[in-house]
């Protein structure tokens, strides 16, 4: 063959191709997969080219249309062949297989069954929120505001729409939507909101309204029972004789380590409302307190503040005493007369402690350290594992359990091991002959009807008094509250006093949370490696696979 006439054969042949609508659709489908492919990584890849992405995934599946119209003979052979069976069943099996992804995602979202497998516990709410969630009986609608073009609010606002939509999901009276105050002014003016973001809480049969802004669940549920008009139980704190208090810098968001704020936030966690108390301002303690928290008092009580404490435990007053060693004499007195007081020595363990510090004794369920409710039918320390005192002293009787009146029932609720003692020397702690040795109770129940002195058969109906006592403050404060179970054992205390015995339990321990900051490369790294390397891989895998197959 002459290779003029080669050259014209090539040509014919060139040109003939051309001519081909197989020919244009192999061009149009290959460029169509590819555009698809591109359109879906650039898409992946940088958030600034999405439009850019739809659009090239948009001219991706034109081409591919157009390749099935232009040699609809050829896709049909290339189906029937074997190459083409094995396509479409890697195709119908593909399908298949994100058909079953989608109904098990509808069906997990449709049941209230779920499990918790964040950290951080932020999908799992408490014992009381659901109680309060299933007896709503009553429409309630949270309007959250949220501006769509703050996208400094973009997580707040997930985070806040996560915890609506499981509050949604506990009960069928409760429903959520999203409001952008600035397309819909009027809605901003009805509800009366002028600061963003801002959710409000209504009542659809009364109209209640209340607005939150602090976006947590003890928050939420605040604003549930304030628009459906249900009281909370409210916990005082004794305040004005040097007791731990909430110390929270609202500006800079800081706590002290001797503050009580933890103890104050976990309280609010379990939906009660909580409030200082100063005896001195309001000469009174308030009728509807649950519980009265007197929290490592170092000033004495003046008489009429003793005789205000002691008339509201003749009342049937319920009382947390975390009383520290050296407590002022008043604030030990008024317990004495009830059958029991904290001794101004401290306890030392040689067996049980934290770090080798003697002075820091440790209780643990191991050691057979707490009574549980089998023994004392009080559940505060059943499901508790280790707490620790950092400075506590002993919790004792004033009489023999053979002479305390039997209207008076003190209850221990946790003790030290034998190897303990009494401090007479804490700068140089070590046991000599002429300690007291231990076991020594560090936290106690009182139940009372009177005072030793006091005979309340004398009394029609009196009531009766609870009290938990515990020889040491500082368990409770800031610095050591989400230690071990310090923080279970002070708010099941709470719970128990103010009788929400459902409220007593392990909670969730709060997790600091860990935020990823990477820079420009790091990011870029981590966006290539993971959202385009993975599906390069397979496709060059499945191109060479068929290459290998044809």
């Amino acid at each position: 063959m002459q290779p003029n006439e080669s050259d014209d054969s090539y040509i014919s042949i060139i040109l003939s191709s051309f001519k081909s609508p197989a020919f244009w659709s192999i061009v149009c489908g290959v460029i169509g997969t590819l555009s698809v492919i591109a359109g879906g990584a650039i898409n992946l890849a940088f958030d600034e080219l999405a439009r850019l992405a739809l659009w090239v995934l948009l001219a991706g599946t034109v081409l591919i249309f157009l390749a099935i119209i232009l040699s609809p003979r050829a896709i049909a052979i290339f189906l029937s062949g074997r190459r083409g069976r094995y396509g479409a069943n890697v195709a119908i099996m593909t399908v298949s297989f994100f058909v079953i992804l989608l109904l098990v995602n509808f069906l997990m979202y449709r049941t209230p069954t779920r499990i918790d497998v964040t950290s951080t516990r932020v999908f799992t709410l408490s014992p009381q929120t659901i109680q309060i969630l299933k007896d709503l009986d009553t429409p309630v609608r949270a309007n959250a505001f949220f501006v769509t073009t703050r996208s400094n609010e973009e997580a707040k606002r997930q985070q806040t729409a996560d915890l609506l939509n499981e509050f949604a999901r506990r009960s069928g009276n409760f429903t959520y939507r999203f409001i952008d105050p600035e397309l819909n002014r009027s809605q901003a003016v009805k509800y009366g909101v002028v600061d963003y973001p801002t959710i409000v809480f209504e009542s659809i049969e009364t109209e209640t309204l209340q607005a939150v802004s602090n976006f947590q669940e003890q928050e939420f549920v605040t604003g549930i029972l304030v628009a459906t008009g249900t009281q909370q139980k409210k916990i005082f704190y004794l305040t004005g004789h040097g007791e731990a208090i909430n110390t929270r810098d609202n500006m800079l968001n800081t706590t002290e380590d001797f503050g009580l704020d933890y103890a104050i936030e976990g309280m609010q966690r379990d939906n009660y409302r909580v409030s200082p108390l100063n005896l001195k301002q309001f000469n009174q303690i308030p009728v509807e307190t649950a519980t009265l928290v007197i929290a490592g008092p170092e000033k004495d009580l003046d008489e009429e503040e003793y005789n205000i404490l002691s008339n509201y435990i003749n009342e049937g007053g319920h009382i947390l005493a975390l009383l520290d060693p050296d407590t002022p004499e008043n604030f030990n007195g008024l317990f004495a007369q009830y059958g029991a007081y904290v001794t101004n020595l401290k306890i030392a363990d040689a067996v049980s402690n934290v770090g080798g510090e003697l002075l820091m004794p440790m209780v643990q369920k191991a050691n057979g350290q707490y009574f549980t409710s089998v023994q004392t039918n009080i559940g505060i320390t059943d499901q508790l594992d280790v707490t620790f005192f950092p400075d506590a002293g002993a919790v004792k009787n004033i009489l023999s359990d053979e002479d305390m009146p039997p209207h008076i029932q003190i209850k221990p609720l946790a003790f030290t091991t034998p190897a303990s003692w009494l401090e007479t020397n804490p700068d140089s702690p070590g046991i000599d002959e002429s300690d007291e040795l231990g076991p020594f109770t560090v936290a106690a129940v009182i139940e009372t009807s009177g005072s030793i002195v006091e005979n309340p058969s004398n009394v029609s109906n009196p009531a009766l008094a609870k009290i938990v006592i515990i020889s040491d403050s500082d368990f409770a404060t800031n610095k050591y509250f989400h230690s071990s179970d310090n923080a279970n054992l002070f708010l099941n205390s709470v719970n128990w006093l103010a009788e929400d015995y459902d409220l007593i339990s392990i909670r969730p321990k709060l997790i600091p949370y860990r935020e990823l900051i990477v820079n420009t490369r790091e990011r870029n790294f981590i966006k290539w490696s993971s959202w385009v390397f993975p599906p390069s891989v397979m496709i060059f895998l499945g191109i060479f696979v068929w290459w290998r197959r044809r």
